[in-house]
């Protein structure tokens, strides 16, 4: 390896070769010298550049040893005229030292506990290994964490060290953790007028008297973030005041604002231009209610809804939800105005929501020829799993999720339904840059005649999230005066080839099959196209351009959408 440093020395100027190492001993030795770290200044004497050649020996030495060679032999020379001084140094790194003996040892209270055993046995070098200091720091400090994670917050090693036989090319490596006592969480107190005293429990992941751990202070500190209840959150344990090995926690809170506006100007791909309004109170009083309001307008139609969420059982996912709504909606020869009042109780974790919920609707509407005024007291059940490292931009993962919703005449509807619906998707990575997506939704409705139900219940097909190639809702049956009327059954799938171009950008090329029917033996309709992603943190920007397979002189069409992969 070769790299020159210019540098004016008074009229000379400095230059700098290392030989012998590559890759991180190369780039480590490089760090460390000395002499090459003045590569960018001006003015030095020619007795400091003689100065920090001496040494370079033992900079390049103590570069080499983090990743096992303690018997370095370096080679140098330093060449200087009245223009220009030359320093080379020749590394030979010797052969790597290899690990003979590990000991680790925990004394105290903690010796026989059984977390112990296991980060023990999990140490990341063994003998016969290369001593590389950076497993030996990695394992040190996964030791003395799970001992603070299982509230042993005093231990410390009284033992911890290398002895290297150079003449062997072996070491020994030696550690001793005392644990010091076991504590245990004391009060957890906040002086705060924020929220109610009651709520505030709630949010605590231990109880008094549980085993001490950072990582649940930790958790209590996101969690109470999360509530967008306040602007702060310091948590603090209290080691002046422990008692009986007790730690006491101080959480200091600071209110967030109350309430949040927007006001936005937007497209989607199947309901077109649109203008919205969103106002939400971040908590409306001590018991954390939490009041908003949603306006919608657009090219077919509005969309309004008053919510208001209450916390249950578990504050940090469980929620009560109260609502109201009313949605006009037209797309082709539909016209259908929808009044509702729901009431849920929702569970909802990054990876795993489901819930419960009962909702009165009065919908009056027409679809081609026939028209109809429905009154339904509705019983709906949801549930979404997602089995991924992140729901972002995951390399694999699963997604499940299902609703089951119905009514029945005797309990003040007008007409008796039981519908299902069960939806996936996977991503597969298998080959770096490239991804595989699948994404599926089976549903059907058990009933009479479908002309009694109205068309916000039944199924469609086509559009962004849909059957691409096609316009929103343009897939189903039809009545006689060509009206697409919705059905009863409902098969989507799509196929999805993804390739990353740049972390940001990817290009993706898809194929799309479904319909909804009446009939279980109705033809699926067929789509392809390509797309352009845009990855950000929040997810991906996609643009697709489909046509049509299934219907001739099908016009090409666009496609926006926004969001995560899962």
């Amino acid at each position: 390896m070769f790299l020159a440093y210019p540098q004016v020395c008074g009229a000379v100027l400095l230059s700098v070769t290392v030989k012998g190492i590559t890759g991180k001993l190369y780039s480590n030795s490089m760090a460390r010298l000395k002499i090459a770290s003045f590569s960018h200044k001006t003015d030095i004497p020619l007795c400091e550049i003689k100065r920090l050649h001496k040494q370079a020996s033992r900079d390049i030495a103590e570069a080499l040893e983090p990743y096992g060679y303690y018997s370095a032999h370096i080679a140098k020379s330093l060449s200087c005229n009245k223009e220009r001084c030359h320093a080379e140094y020749i590394v030979t790194p010797g052969k790597v030292v290899n690990v003979r003996r590990i000991t680790i040892r925990i004394t105290g209270p903690g010796e026989k506990a059984p977390f112990f055993r296991e980060s023990v046995q999990q140490f990341p070098l063994h003998a016969g290994d290369s001593l590389v200091e950076g497993l030996y720091e990695e394992g040190k400090k996964k030791i003395l964490t799970t001992a603070m994670m299982h509230g042993y917050v005093h231990a410390r090693f009284i033992k911890h060290e290398i002895v290297v036989y150079r003449h062997k090319q072996q070491a020994d490596i030696s550690l001793i953790l005392k644990s010091g006592p076991l504590y245990r969480f004391g009060e957890t107190t906040s002086k705060q007028n924020i929220i109610s005293p009651a709520l505030f429990q709630r949010f605590l992941p231990y109880r008094q008297g549980d085993v001490y751990s950072f990582n649940l202070l930790g958790r209590l500190q996101s969690d109470l973030f999360a509530t967008g209840y306040f602007s702060r959150v310091v948590v603090e344990p209290q080691f002046s005041r422990i008692h009986d090995r007790e730690i006491p926690v101080l959480v200091r809170l600071l209110p967030a604002k109350r309430n949040r506006y927007s006001v936005g100007l937007g497209y989607g791909t199947d309901t077109g231009a649109n203008v919205s309004f969103l106002w939400k109170n971040r908590i409306l009083n001590k018991f954390g209610h939490k009041p908003s309001l949603n306006l919608q307008l657009f090219g077919q139609g509005s969309r309004i809804k008053a919510a208001y969420a209450v916390p249950v059982f578990d504050p940090r996912y469980d929620v009560l939800n109260l609502s109201i709504q009313s949605i006009v909606d037209n797309w082709q020869d539909t016209r259908s105005k929808l009044l509702s009042l729901g009431m849920s109780a929702n569970h909802n974790t990054l990876k795993k929501q489901y819930g419960v919920g009962v909702e009165y609707r009065k919908e009056r509407y027409r679809v081609g020829v026939t028209t109809g005024d429905a009154e339904l007291l509705m019983g709906s059940s949801t549930w979404n799993y997602i089995f991924a490292k992140s729901r972002i931009h995951p390399k694999d993962g699963v997604r499940i999720g299902g609703t089951v919703k119905g009514a029945y005449k005797a309990f003040l509807s007008s007409v008796d339904f039981l519908q299902c619906t069960v939806s996936g998707k996977a991503i597969i990575t298998p080959v770096d840059k490239w991804r595989l997506i699948g994404r599926s939704t089976i549903g059907a409705t058990l009933m009479t005649s479908i002309n009694d139900l109205p068309p916000s219940l039944r199924f469609y097909a086509g559009g962004e999230q849909s059957v691409r190639g096609y316009a929103y809702k343009e897939l189903g049956p039809v009545d006689a005066s060509g009206t697409v009327v919705g059905g009863r059954y409902l098969f989507v799938s799509s196929i999805e080839l993804e390739r990353y171009l740049t972390p940001m950008w990817s290009l993706a090329a898809f194929y799309d099959a479904g319909n909804a029917f009446d009939d279980i033996h109705a033809a699926f309709k067929h789509g392809v196209g390509m797309g352009v992603r845009m990855n950000m943190p929040f997810g991906q920007i996609r643009m697709d351009v489909a046509r049509a397979l299934s219907t001739s002189n099908h016009p090409f069409r666009i496609y926006l959408s926004v969001g995560a992969d899962l």
